[in-house]
């Protein structure tokens, strides 16, 4: 010890007490638990930020997240129906809003990081929700058009084949593995394992901390291979491990797109699937869901595949995605056609 520090803090004295707010490190110990179990950042800012506008809802009342159940359920109940613009409010966003702050009751409860004796949020009416009622599938006829387009730009010199080049492996490894966007976005060289025409991608942290691996079939696996050798050159094995699979090609103030050469973020892969194909990366993963169950795979199949923990979860996607079938279309068509 030095002779300063000995002078200010003798051998053998207690410590000073280190102070802090107990509401903020269980709020920090959430997210990252959170951040943890995803690896999404877009995850842990939503949460972050939802729970930061149900306290300024709080604050209004002279409330806190610790304040009495029966209070905070009040507070709680009017402020997931809030709308800035003063519109109707969705049924799903008041759920997912009422989830996440219960989410931080439960953990903090578990953990005894805070004075509760209840979850206030479970005192809240929620509304019934349609499960997986936004799941639409892409039409095959269009994503098959678009992706021709691709491989013929993908033959192009210059900046315009090697964005359809690189948007063609996306767009096909997406459609055949079923991964969630910020999986695609999180893949690096290291996740790559090749042998000759085989390929098999392993997702390190997919939702629940799941590690999943896809092995594509020989022509995605091809396209992602051609890709990659027309990016970085005939050599891959020399590839720094954190190589970007889906790197950045054209700069600009586009909102998640990063420097060029750096990986697309997850905002940067959806707007390559809007862009390509007019529609939200998520209609991709439902696709596959779809394809899938077409082709003649069990739910349990499907399950594993698309990572969901409980089947009855795959059980409801798929019966949704299938709403808008009719196997008696045609003849109705008939029975109800005019004639000539």
């Amino acid at each position: 010890m030095s002779d300063a520090l000995a002078r200010t803090h003798p051998p053998n004295a207690p410590l000073a007490p280190v102070p802090h707010d107990p509401l903020a490190l269980a709020v920090a110990a959430w997210l990252d638990s959170k951040h943890g179990r995803s690896g999404s950042t877009r995850t842990r800012d939503t949460y972050a930020a939802t729970l930061a506008d149900f306290r300024t809802a709080l604050g209004q009342a002279h409330l806190d997240l610790t304040a009495e159940g029966a209070a905070v359920a009040l507070v709680a109940q009017a402020w997931a129906q809030m709308s800035a613009r003063s519109r109707e409010v969705k049924a799903s966003t008041v759920a997912q809003r009422l989830a996440i702050v219960s989410s931080f009751y439960a953990f903090a409860l578990r953990r005894r990081l805070l004075p509760l004796t209840e979850n206030p949020i479970e005192l809240v009416e929620r509304p019934t929700v349609e499960s997986y009622a936004e799941a639409q599938a892409l039409d095959t006829a269009t994503v098959r058009k678009a992706l021709t387009t691709l491989r013929t730009e993908s033959a192009s010199d210059g900046l315009t084949g090697d964005l359809a080049a690189r948007d063609l492996a996306l767009l096909r490894v997406a459609l055949t593995t079923g991964r969630r966007v910020a999986e695609l976005a999180a893949l690096r060289w290291r996740d790559v394992i090749t042998d000759g025409s085989r390929v098999t991608l392993t997702v390190q942290r997919a939702k629940g901390g799941k590690v999943m691996r896809d092995t594509l079939a020989t022509e995605v696996a091809a396209d992602l291979l051609r890709w990659l050798h027309r990016y970085y050159g005939a050599e891959l094995g020399s590839l720094a491990a954190d190589a970007a699979i889906w790197p950045v090609l054209k700069g600009g103030g586009v909102t998640g797109r990063g420097r060029i050469g750096h990986a697309l973020t997850a905002q940067g892969i959806a707007e390559v699937v809007a862009r390509r194909l007019n529609t939200h990366p998520h209609a991709l993963r439902h696709s596959f869901a779809q394809a899938m169950e077409r082709d003649g795979a069990t739910v349990s199949t499907i399950q594993a595949r698309l990572g969901h923990s409980n089947l009855a979860t795959t059980g409801r996607y798929l019966t949704q995605l299938g709403k808008a079938e009719n196997a008696h279309a045609d003849a109705l068509a008939r029975l109800f056609g005019a004639d000539g």
